[in-house]
């Protein structure tokens, strides 16, 4: 058999064990003694659902009023600066300048952007590392570098109620993954 035989054959194989454990996934079976199970257990699924069928019904306007209450909160992340996000971000806007940060060693100056209109950007590439951020990302990046704050769990209701009241700051704008942070007046020297 050819090089070019031997790598199909091989690429073959690899891909029928992979959709075989795959399916064996799917199946409810789950990849014991091969690695761990992805599944929740049957138990926990149905607490879960219990649960859920208890749970009031939200709403998204609910939500946001729950975010613009933590936007303005100068404890959240259990900060001590006694900064809240609105400090820098006034109504959502921006109050200019630029907010220094320290990285790997190094101080810089941040811009500070204006947020009305800032989600539609996410997700995008951000911060000195290049590293592909969410808009639950962006919101704990400035809580624990500005407010030097703990990050929120992003699985749990205070992120998405954060999330959601910043989104709120993009109504009526054009989704657009990738787009570059919109800075109100540019600060010489800052990113």
């Amino acid at each position: 058999m050819s090089n070019k035989g031997v790598v199909i054959s091989m690429a073959i194989a690899v891909t029928v064990a992979f959709f075989g454990m795959s399916l064996y996934a799917v199946a409810g079976e789950g990849m014991k003694g091969m690695m761990m199970d992805p599944y929740i257990p049957k138990e926990k699924v149905m607490k879960m659902k219990e649960m859920m069928m208890k749970m009031k019904p939200d709403t998204l306007e609910a939500a946001t009023m729950r975010g613009e209450k933590m936007f303005n909160n100068p404890k959240l992340g259990k900060n001590q600066t006694g900064q809240s996000c609105a400090t820098c971000h006034s109504g959502g806007g921006s109050i200019g300048g630029a907010a220094e940060m320290s990285w790997k060693g190094m101080k810089m100056k941040v811009a500070i952007p204006t947020l009305k209109g800032a989600a539609v950007n996410f997700p995008a590439i951000r911060g000195p590392m290049k590293r592909i951020a969410d808009l639950g990302d962006m919101n704990n990046m400035c809580i624990m570098t500005f407010m030097k704050g703990l990050p929120i769990n992003k699985n749990m209701r205070p992120a998405v109620d954060l999330q959601a009241y910043v989104a709120s700051l993009s109504k009526g704008k054009r989704y657009r993954p990738g787009g570059m942070k919109v800075v109100p007046t540019p600060v010489p020297g800052a990113m």
